[in-house]
């Protein structure tokens, strides 16, 4: 790994990190700056049907046929080595991009919580954690002990039910995900929702305000995402996309336009703008300018 540029400067990092039933695929990405809202995009909860996949400089999985322990222990020593290092402290994390690490019905969630285990003992500079599932309430004892250095991206996609179950039927209840939301800021733990993609919530303009007061209500930051961008390659994942097909199917052909997150986006900047903000992570900014500055 080169931790150092050909000016004597160092790096900085994101690492993502996917849960499978077979166990973790952790990717090293080296950025030449702080994380801009691009890079947060490329790296948000992707619905299992998109099939864009975040691309690995390193891959790290513990595989069934192996000793799991001795497969943690290795984990473990690479962040150790990371830590040590001072990269990891100057680092954010994606847990969660191609799979939602808390999914049920996967067998992820033993992997997804030996891996959030080990991060009571090496401290990241930002840890995201992503998913839809009201399981992420059971590692809330891991997240107190982090604090500031972690934040929780809840996917809420609409706040109508019968949108849901239309759409993205093997996904957990909107009721369900917001009292997750609501608990884990409870005890203190940053919360985000991230509307993405932005899915059928009633009339598009006039019922966007009460969506965007739901939203307002439940989160610290707000994130709403279409369907798609506009740009060649996502409009060809959207032609194979299965929420997309269905959304079409239904002739809701308005919420297929790079426009769709418009009217919602208006409605939470008239309630609530400071909630459409980047988050200001101080802790991470003077981590990276004593980086530097040694």
């Amino acid at each position: 790994m080169e931790e150092k540029g050909k000016q004597g400067a160092r790096s900085t990092y994101i690492f993502s990190v996917d849960s499978f039933s077979n166990g973790i695929a952790f990717g090293q990405h080296p950025v030449s700056d702080s994380v801009s809202e691009e890079t947060r995009r490329h790296y948000r909860l992707r619905l299992d049907q998109d099939q864009e996949v975040v691309r690995l400089r390193s891959r790290y999985v513990l595989r069934p046929h192996r000793d799991q322990s001795n497969c943690l222990h290795e984990l473990e020593a690479n962040l150790m080595r990371l830590s040590n290092n001072g990269i990891l402290r100057s680092s954010e994390i994606f847990f969660g991009t191609t799979t939602d690490p808390f999914h049920p019905f996967e067998h992820k969630f033993d992997a997804s919580m030996k891996f959030l285990e080990i991060f009571r003992r090496y401290v990241p500079g930002m840890l995201h954690v992503q998913t839809r599932s009201p399981l992420i309430v059971l590692a809330l004892p891991i997240f107190k002990a982090l604090g500031k250095n972690v934040t929780i991206t809840l996917g809420v996609e609409t706040n109508c039910e019968k949108s849901r179950q239309r759409y993205t039927p093997d996904l957990p209840r909107i009721e369900e995900r917001l009292k997750t939301a609501q608990a884990l800021r409870r005890f203190g733990i940053e919360v985000h929702i991230q509307v993405g993609p932005v899915l059928p919530y009633g009339d598009w303009k006039t019922d966007a305000k009460g969506f965007a007061q739901t939203l307002v209500d439940h989160a610290d930051f707000i994130r709403v995402l279409p369907l798609t961008d506009g740009s060649s390659q996502s409009e060809k994942r959207l032609r194979k996309n299965a929420v997309a097909l269905r959304v079409a199917e239904d002739r809701k052909f308005h919420w297929l336009r790079t426009d769709s997150a418009v009217p919602l986006l208006n409605a939470i900047h008239e309630i609530a703008p400071e909630k459409l903000e980047q988050p200001v992570r101080k802790h991470m900014e003077d981590r990276q300018l004593n980086i530097f500055a040694a």
